[in-house]
């Protein structure tokens, strides 16, 4: 069930398994260099994954119980785990993950009310850094369309593929 493409770094060919679980195998010979597998809570099934982004000494993950994971690339051990949203009020996070400046970016998916968002984490500590709402509030650009419907009853704008960065422009698309 993942679509994600496998991340080839310094001899390392990173790839994500079914059931929540990244895996670093030497590119020569096919050796599992490590492996981490995410214990999912009660109920929880695996979703997608689509990418696997390297950002200095650190691979990144989502996860299906609605976390990103930084991981040390050199030994697979977590360097931080932070819940991204509460995977009981409908979020999902399959949309996968794109660093860009220090920043680790990730997008929601699911029917949550308020509708979904794209939040970013310090790639160092996993301290958020900021939120945008898919759906505007009614105070913000676009937050009119709605017919008048209330910001709790909108749902939807999920996010279903990783960014890309622009340095020139230094934007996430």
């Amino acid at each position: 069930p993942n679509e994600g493409t496998p991340l080839f770094h310094d001899g390392v060919l990173f790839v994500h398994a079914y059931g929540d679980k990244v895996q670093a195998l030497d590119a020569v010979t096919g050796d599992l260099l490590w492996q981490y597998s995410r214990r999912l809570p009660m109920g929880v099934t695996p979703s997608v994954k689509r990418s696997i982004p390297l950002y200095g000494d650190k691979v990144y993950t989502g996860t299906s119980d609605v976390h990103l994971v930084a991981l040390n690339a050199k030994t697979g051990r977590v360097v931080w785990d932070k819940e991204v949203a509460d995977r009981t009020k409908g979020f999902g996070l399959t949309g996968g993950v794109t660093v860009a400046k220090g920043k680790v970016i990730a997008s929601t998916t699911g029917r949550s009310s308020g509708g979904n968002f794209i939040v970013a984490l310090d790639a160092n500590t996993g301290a958020e850094a900021w939120r945008f709402n898919t759906i505007p509030r009614e105070n913000e650009p676009g937050g009119n369309t709605w017919n008048g419907v209330p910001y709790e009853r909108r749902n939807g704008g999920s996010v279903w593929t990783p960014g890309s960065y622009d340095p020139a422009s230094n934007l996430v698309y």
